[in-house]
Formats: structure tokens, C-alpha cells, sequence
């Protein structure tokens, strides 16, 4: 993997796991078909179909393809991208593949934003968990993963957080 952070990426395989069959979107219950480690279009950019499979190989290479064509570009666009630590970046890197790339100053993100503005907040563990546990879907069935992932998300920001096998 070349500049993408680790602990990003083990997080979002901790929360996304493996599924080497197109299954459809958890939320909606449709689209998007999503496979692998929760990759929702194929290298080409076409979308999966119901039933498609893939290999293991093939969907650890589909993931770090993604993140590192799709994910980290706009992300190093941040203009404290450069001053965040790795497990910072790994944070915002798993909060943007289940939300995002494209999330920075976006409508519905003015809390996640602000907290890339203002590093005075970046040690501020009681703000940070606020901040992220603001994405979660209130009210919907996929709730309680989100809240489990978005306070992963700030520990991990903080530096206390390990992948648990």
C-alpha cells in the first residue's frame, strides 16, 4: 500500500468484512449491490450485479485499488491532510469510505469539517467522539453499526484504538 494509512484500512475491514458474493446494500436493501470489502463498483466503474462473485485476492486488491484511486485523492485535497497523523488519516479515510470522498465541506458535514479545520479540537477525546458519532443514520436499522463504528473512528483518531481479532 503506498501512502494509505493502515490503521484505516484494517479498520474498515474490521467493520465492512469480506462477502465474496454481491449481496445488496444493508440500508436500502437494493442498490448498491456491494461486494468484497463493501466495494460498490467494479475497477471499471460498472456496477456489481446480484450474485457475482470474486476471490479473496481479488476483493484485498479491489479494496486498496479503490482507496488508493477513489478515496485518497480528495482526501489529500484536505488542507490539513499533510498535518494529521496516520491514525488520524486512517479515521478519516474509514469515515469516508462508508460516507464519502467527497465529504470535506459537503452539506450534511459542516461537524467532521469543522474538526479538520481546528486542530485546538484534535486532542479534545470528549469533542472528537461527539463529532463522529454524529454520522450514524438516527433511527434506521443500521444504527448501532455506524455508532460502533464511528466511536472505532475516533479512537482511533485519539490513538487508543486496536483491532480486535
Amino acid at each position: 500500500m503506498t501512502n494509505l494509512p493502515t490503521p484505516g484500512v484494517d479498520l474498515i475491514k474490521e467493520f465492512e468484512g469480506c462477502n465474496l458474493r454481491a449481496y445488496p446494500d444493508p440500508l436500502t436493501g437494493g442498490k448498491p449491490i456491494t461486494i468484497g470489502w463493501g466495494a460498490t463498483k467494479k475497477l471499471d466503474g460498472s456496477n456489481w450485479q446480484l450474485g457475482e462473485t470474486i476471490t479473496q485476492d481479488e476483493a484485498d486488491k479491489l479494496l486498496v485499488t479503490q482507496l488508493e484511486k477513489n478515496y485518497l485523492p480528495p482526501l489529500q485535497k484536505i488542507p490539513s491532510w499533510s498535518d494529521l497523523t496516520t491514525n488520524q488519516k486512517g479515521a478519516i479515510l474509514s469515515f469516508s469510505y462508508n460516507l464519502g470522498s467527497n465529504f470535506y465541506n459537503a452539506s450534511g458535514f459542516t461537524s467532521i469539517s469543522r474538526l479538520l479545520k481546528n486542530p485546538e479540537l484534535w486532542s479534545d477525546a470528549k469533542e472528537v467522539e461527539r463529532i463522529f458519532s454524529l454520522y450514524c443514520n438516527p433511527g434506521s436499522s443500521v444504527e448501532v453499526g455506524l455508532r460502533r463504528r464511528r466511536i472505532a473512528e475516533a479512537k482511533l483518531w485519539l490513538n487508543h484504538y486496536s483491532v480486535q481479532s
